[in-house]
């Protein structure tokens, strides 16, 4: 291996899972032989497979964006419980501290390109699209604070990583925007979220530099009405980057 890189597959052991929300836990994951990983550009995923003998799970190979900031150390992954979901459902019901993962080196085209310093980025995030934004947020965070970061959710019940974000736009200078397509009784606008509703092209219109280059992730139906309010008010083709969780 030079720099962490490998071929193949490589044995990673899980050291922690932290519940981000009701259904979504991260998984933190480093390299059973202790050395070292090799470092991820912001957006992309970890391809893996489960490291069992259980013929239902074998061979199934999975990719899951990585939702750290890159390093050479540690790898977490945050995952969606989804009904009917096999590897998804096996995570969160079957898979404990000490267990390990068959995994290739992070890949993907979903990263940021090369621009002017000064030209302002929009990171907008539906559900648990929001994963690979995170990484993004954190990498970009160090270079440029003219960054900003929307948050699309239905309530407090479903909403990843609230006080990581707040805590990171706080320290390094970003802005953050959450949006409540269906706020509880108990959520608070102004408090738990900013907007009710969701991220509409007069929203970003009104709110937005439309001279930002624009990263989206999340459900279909979300990133092609984004797509298409982008398109609709003269965005460049461009400036506009996107990955489907479908």
């Amino acid at each position: 291996m030079i720099n962490g890189n490998w071929n193949g597959f490589r044995e990673l052991v899980l050291v922690d899972k932290v519940e981000e929300c009701s259904d979504i836990i991260s998984y933190y994951f480093k390299a059973k032989d202790g050395g070292e990983l090799a470092v991820h550009k912001a957006g992309q995923f970890l391809p893996f497979k489960i490291k069992t003998e259980d013929p239902k799970y074998k061979d199934v190979m999975r990719t899951y964006s990585l939702s750290n900031h890159p390093n050479d150390f540690v790898y977490r992954i945050s995952v969606k419980k989804v009904e009917g979901g096999l590897i998804s459902t096996f995570l969160h019901e079957n898979f404990n501290i000490g267990d390990s993962i068959e995994a290739m080196v992070p890949t993907g085209a979903f990263t940021i390109k090369n621009r002017p310093k000064s030209r302002p980025i929009v990171l907008i995030s539906g559900g648990i699209g929001v994963t690979p934004l995170l990484s993004m947020l954190y990498d970009e965070s160090k270079r440029n604070s003219n960054i900003h970061f929307i948050q699309a959710v239905q309530n407090s019940k479903m909403h990843p990583f609230k006080d990581e974000i707040e805590l990171t736009s706080k320290r390094m200078g970003t802005k953050n925007t959450v949006f409540y397509s269906k706020p509880l009784e108990e959520d608070k606008e102004g408090v738990n979220y900013d907007f009710e509703g969701r991220v509409t092209k007069e929203w970003i219109n009104e709110n937005l530099s439309l001279e930002s280059d624009f990263y989206f992730c999340g459900p279909p139906p979300f990133m092609k009405g984004l797509e298409s309010s982008l398109l609709e008010l003269g965005v460049d083709k461009d400036r506009i980057n996107y990955e489907f969780f479908a």
